[in-house]
């Protein structure tokens, strides 16, 4: 079985995104527009929440195929199933804001020869960066760069012998890789994938205002009276 324990955790990782922000009752030191927008976004795209949210884009399962296969793609057909583990990651270490997650898939590959066919079970890990930026007016953008063929880890179990010396002879696990990035660029085009890189945080607001005036604005008489001593 295929390693797919997680990273080193960097300083973005130590937040807890279950534990609220702290709020100060009292003046504290004041912070610059620059500071706080890297800390709004920081605070805000948490390393839970963005793998979370890229395990609710992709969904449970996927399927993909038929595919030509092999030289010119006319020698085979594949096609594949896969189902989703949760996903994982950490912080970018290279000055840039943004997170490396790794998305874990037991894939079905089906190949078929034309005059015979085999099947494959892979344990797949894709490694997406998502680089965070912003843009006017007010909008958080996802990328999502996908993985080389070599960064693509895949670890292949044959089921039979023939298909285990179908694999060596034919360098099947090149083939696999490719095709996984064929169904990761699909993917990223997809419609529901490229609304969720945009973030327009204005309307977003505006939509959520009335709850989150709520928190600090009276809701009642008794919210204006001062209390006592």
């Amino acid at each position: 079985m295929m390693n797919t324990q997680q990273e080193s955790p960097t300083v973005l990782d130590d937040m807890d995104p279950a534990s609220p922000v702290p709020v100060s009752p009292t003046p504290t030191a004041a912070l610059d527009y620059h500071r706080f927008g890297h800390d709004f976004v920081r605070l805000i795209l948490h390393k839970q929440r963005v793998t979370e949210s890229i395990d609710r884009v992709l969904g449970e399962t996927f399927a993909l195929g038929p595919i030509g296969a092999g030289p010119g793609r006319k020698v085979a057909k594949a096609t594949a199933t896969g189902t989703f583990s949760a996903s994982y990651g950490h912080a970018l270490e290279d000055g840039q804001f943004g997170y490396k997650v790794f998305v874990p898939i037991a894939v079905t590959f089906d190949l078929d020869l034309r005059v015979d066919s085999m099947r494959f079970e892979a344990d797949v890990v894709i490694p997406l960066t998502v680089l965070i930026r912003l843009e006017e007016p007010v909008t958080i953008i996802w990328d999502i760069v996908p993985p080389t063929e070599s960064e693509v880890r895949l670890e292949v179990r044959s089921s039979t012998l023939r298909s285990a010396l179908l694999q060596k002879a034919a360098g099947l696990e090149g083939e696999l890789r490719r095709f996984i990035l064929r169904f990761v660029a699909r993917e990223l085009e997809k419609p529901h994938v490229q609304k969720a890189r945009r973030i327009p945080l204005v309307p977003l607001i505006d939509a959520a205002w009335p709850v989150i005036a709520a928190q600090f604005l009276p809701n009642s008489p008794e919210d204006r009276i001062a209390p006592e001593g």
